[in-house]
């Protein structure tokens, strides 16, 4: 007896295929498949957004054009290793939009198999990942430079000589900055040259090779010259565009220099020389960078400040007292907090910023110990760094500092081991990062605020689609009713100018025969056009259905050709038909693969003025038009004439509705540019597809491929 409980089967392959494409439009991913060849087969609504090119552009082309020249050997290993079975972990790389943009993405590859298990195509996984790369790109480039500054300022007070500080400035700016040259030019008096006597990054001998001056002649013209003569700095975010640097802009190109930065040096608040540095990167230099290099700038001036006062102290008071003086003025002049303690953590000397900074008096200070001014778990970090210190020599770490009223400042503090006294102790130096701080606090509100935004946005352009697709099937409704309502007087305006014109309602003379032969040719030519806006109507309202019923595919041709013939004799033009032997019978809608034939022979017709029209037929055996669908046998109509062709920048055009190439008052072909659109909607309903390939003043070759029986889904 049979069981009165719910039933189970196997699932509806129709129910399940659209469900897999429901979920791969959704998804934020681009997710591409293509075949062995790198031939892309399916593209989803993602990778339209991310790309620029929809399904239409890309479906049948080579994934190649989206991808960088120097890049494109991935595409031969990804194809490769999936050609072998196995799939392609997601890694990071950059491709091509449309617009022509770089993009950074992750991709990750798959190998697409048959029911036989064999390996028939790729699946793609790519995501947009260009705003978190620059995120990182630009948090770095900040963290490079906040770190080459704070090696500036230790080399500032680490340096014994001014060429060490000027060559360790140089050497910092590089190796910490990320800058691929830096260089200062010292000015000479005598010269007026702007004589390099620091340099870092300069493999070949760039910089001693070249002059540069202070003054107007044309090589003191460029970025460092100005720079020196303004006392402000001069950034040039494209060295190649830059007329001012045309004597030096060959070298600096072979050497992949493409933007710059000249900062003012100054001793005793007078320019005497000019920091440069540059990068590889067009438009490095924006206004953090700059800033930053200002400091720095400003910090080397501090330096070149303290090694001047040194000398006059040495020329004007004995060693010990020129010492003394030189570490009191430098203690008490360093923007940041300075201080020196021994290893009990006594303090001997400090700045007067470290006093303004904590609100400690002098006498307070005295007193105290160095994890004093922390709190929290930054006490135990801070110890363990000091102990660093005494042990390594050099440490260094991000802290917040307490001070008297209890306000915590963020600091970025370095210590170095010394003897002073006669007893090992420890010299630092703190900056506060409090901006830094905030720019990243700010740079994360930013991203979460954006990603907010991003997610508004999309949930107003999906209101926005539904809008335009119920205001579109609403359109294709009025569209198809108003065709019927049309029709039925245009057939009686016909039926009745028939009659007249075979006389059963007496004698017409000449001219009224002419007259009333040109009313009915209007009148089947406004029927024509009204059959085709009720057909794409009908298929955008989703009313449109093909009915699948044996037929005689020959007869169904002949029959076609046999109603075109006249047309083409009527012009001038031949009209040859080959049909490959063996094609019987065809399960499908006779009267859309008819109508198919018509539209793509009047087409070809239409557009030719001398030569003919060929309609070649033959079969193939293993046609999957859609993945997912079992490979099966179908017929191939390929209709080739000799007119005047088709443009490359027009081929997008054929396929949409109400488009004609010679759209205008001036065209001289009638129509309403639905005729192919029509045979594309039909082929696609009745599981085939059609594509066009043209040349301009040669002719064009449209081919309609329709599976010989209906296709089935694969299990």
């Amino acid at each position: 007896m049979p069981s009165s409980g719910p039933t189970s089967g196997p699932p509806d392959p129709h129910l399940t295929a659209a469900w897999l494409a429901a979920i791969i439009d959704s998804s934020a991913d681009a997710i591409i498949s293509k075949d062995l060849r790198g031939i892309i087969t399916s593209w989803n609504q993602a990778a339209e957004k991310i790309f620029g090119y929809t399904a239409a552009e890309m479906v049948g082309t080579p994934l190649l054009r989206l991808i960088p020249g120097d890049r494109q050997g991935e595409e031969t290993l990804i194809l490769d290793q999936v050609g072998r079975g196995e799939k392609v972990e997601t890694f990071e790389t950059r491709r091509l939009t449309k617009a022509g943009h770089l993009i950074d993405i992750a991709v990750t590859a798959s190998p697409i198999r048959d029911a036989t298990g064999r390996v028939v195509g790729v699946s793609k996984i790519a995501r947009d990942i260009t705003a978190m790369k620059s995120r990182e790109r630009e948090i770095a480039r900040l963290s490079r430079l906040y770190a080459a500054l704070s090696q500036v300022n230790q080399a500032i007070v680490m340096s014994p000589t001014q060429d060490q500080l000027l060559r360790k400035v140089c050497e910092v700016l590089v190796g910490f900055g990320g800058f691929r040259l830096a260089w200062i030019g010292w000015h000479d008096p005598v010269t007026r040259q702007l004589v390099p006597v620091a340099v870092w990054g300069d493999e070949n001998g760039y910089v001693q090779g070249i002059r540069v001056y202070a003054d107007e002649r044309p090589e003191g013209r460029g970025p460092s010259g100005q720079a020196f003569r303004s006392g402000r700095p001069c950034i040039t975010n494209n060295l190649d565009g830059d007329p001012l640097s045309l004597p030096w802009r060959t070298e600096m190109s072979r050497r992949g220099l493409h933007a710059s930065a000249a900062l003012p040096v100054r001793c005793r608040n007078e320019v005497c020389a000019v920091l440069n540095v540059y990068s590889e990167e067009p438009g490095f230099f924006q206004d953090k960078e700059i800033a930053l290099l200002v400091e720095a700038a400003g910090d080397i001036s501090f330096g070149l400040d303290n090694f001047r006062r040194n000398e006059e102290r040495e020329a004007a008071q004995r060693q010990v007292q020129q010492e003394h003086e030189f570490s009191e003025a430098m203690l008490n002049s360093l923007p940041g907090v300075l201080y020196l303690y021994d290893q009990s953590g006594r303090f001997l000397r400090w700045n007067r910023n470290f006093e303004t900074v904590t609100g400690y008096t002098a006498a307070e200070i005295a007193k105290m110990h160095p994890l004093d001014f922390f709190g929290g778990t930054d006490k135990a970090l801070v110890a363990a760094r000091i102990q660093e210190v005494f042990t390594r020599k050099v440490s260094a770490v991000e802290a917040g500092l307490v001070s008297k009223d209890g306000r915590v400042t963020p600091y970025y503090f370095t210590g170095v081991a010394t003897r002073f006294a006669d007893r090992d102790c420890l010299v630092g130096v703190g900056i506060d990062i409090s901006a830094r701080v905030q720019a990243e606090a700010a740079l994360r509100e930013a991203r979460d605020g954006l990603e907010h935004k991003v997610a508004e946005r999309t949930a107003e352009l999906e209101a926005a689609r539904a809008r335009a697709e119920a205001a579109d099937q609403i359109k294709s409704a009025f569209l198809a009713t108003m065709s019927h309502e049309l029709r039925t007087p245009l057939n009686s305006i016909i039926g009745f100018t028939g009659i007249l014109l075979q006389g059963l309602a007496g004698p017409l003379n000449a001219e009224q025969t002419k007259q009333l032969g040109m009313v009915r040719g209007s009148a089947r030519h406004l029927l024509e056009l009204i059959n085709d806006v009720l057909d794409i109507s009908k298929i955008e309202a989703g009313q449109l259905e093909v009915h699948a019923e044996p037929f005689d595919l020959p007869e169904a041709i002949a029959r076609v050709t046999a109603m075109m013939q006249a047309q083409a004799e009527k012009k001038g033009l031949t009209l040859v038909t080959t049909v490959a032997p063996g094609l019987g019978e065809m399960v499908s809608d006779r009267r859309r693969v008819e109508q198919v034939l018509l539209n793509l022979i009047n087409n070809a017709i239409k557009f030719t003025e001398r030569g003919g029209v060929t309609l070649t037929v033959e079969r193939l055996e293993d046609f999957q038009p859609v993945y997912g669908t079992a490979p099966a046998p179908a017929v191939r109509f390929r209709v080739a004439d000799t007119g005047i062709g088709i443009k490359p920048e027009h081929l997008p055009k054929l396929f949409q509705p109400f488009r004609q190439i010679d759209t205008g008052l001036t065209r001289t072909h009638e129509g309403t540019g639905l005729g192919l659109v029509i045979c594309r909607r039909l082929c696609v309903l009745m599981g085939g597809t059609i594509s066009v390939a043209s040349e301009w003043n040669q002719g064009s070759i449209f081919t309609a491929t329709l599976p010989l029986r209906k296709p089935t889904a694969l299990p």
